[in-house]
């Protein structure tokens, strides 16, 4: 220990104090001319010191968990969107698409399928023929009628519809002409314009009350 005396008063110094102004004495000399670095306390941080490693700060923990819920509530995002997409574009296919149809008064035949029925096996009782024949010139479909012993329907009054089976949507149900001077053929103002299945109803009914119907699936050809 040793003591010191400041302004008539005694110190006591350490050891450890004792050896500080010889220290401090050889540090001098040694770094005479030198810049001394002013030494900063571990307690208090300096914002001036330069980062160790020479990098940007490390971000914090808080800008991290930000940054990752970012990414997954685009990545959940970007899913609902496919899945909308995939939606939108299958609407639109089957809205767009003719061939994406009920068939024409499905809901009424549903309803009725037991009157249709009826009215079906009452033609056939009938013993009357229907014969469809694609027209060229004029455009059109040529239905030839006959009854039971093979004379000719005529005078009747009836619709035919007609349907492409890939393109239901574009159903068409035309009345029926008969043609002059041929007894028992009618023409249909319907073109047949593809080739493949088809699907024909007949409706037919005559002056004293006779209801005659037929329907056919017939592969017509355009050549």
């Amino acid at each position: 220990m040793r003591h010191v005396r400041l302004n008539d008063s005694v110190a006591v110094l350490s050891r450890d104090f004792q050896v500080e102004p010889s220290f401090r004495y050889h540090r001098d000399r040694k770094n005479q001319g030198r810049e001394i670095p002013t030494m900063h306390s571990i307690d208090q941080p300096n914002s001036a010191l330069p980062n160790s490693t020479g990098s940007s700060p490390a971000p914090t923990p808080g800008a991290s968990e930000r940054k990752s819920a970012a990414l997954w509530t685009a990545f959940i995002l970007g899913l609902f969107g496919i899945n909308l997409g995939i939606a939108g574009i299958a609407l639109a296919l089957a809205v767009g698409d003719p061939s994406f149809r009920p068939l024409p008064d499905y809901s009424n035949r549903a309803v009725d399928w037991q009157v249709h029925k009826d009215q079906l096996q009452e033609s056939e009782r009938l013993g009357w023929q229907a014969r469809f024949d694609r027209s060229s010139e004029p455009a059109g479909i040529r239905v030839v009628v006959e009854d039971f012993e093979g004379k000719a329907v005529s005078g009747a009054t009836g619709t035919l519809l007609a349907y492409h089976l890939t393109r239901v949507a574009e159903n068409r149900r035309v009345a029926l002409t008969e043609s002059p001077g041929e007894p028992g053929v009618y023409f249909a103002a319907l073109e047949i314009d593809r080739e493949g299945k088809w699907q024909v109803a007949l409706e037919l009914s005559t002056p004293t009350g006779q209801r005659f119907i037929a329907e056919r699936t017939i592969d017509w050809s355009l050549r």
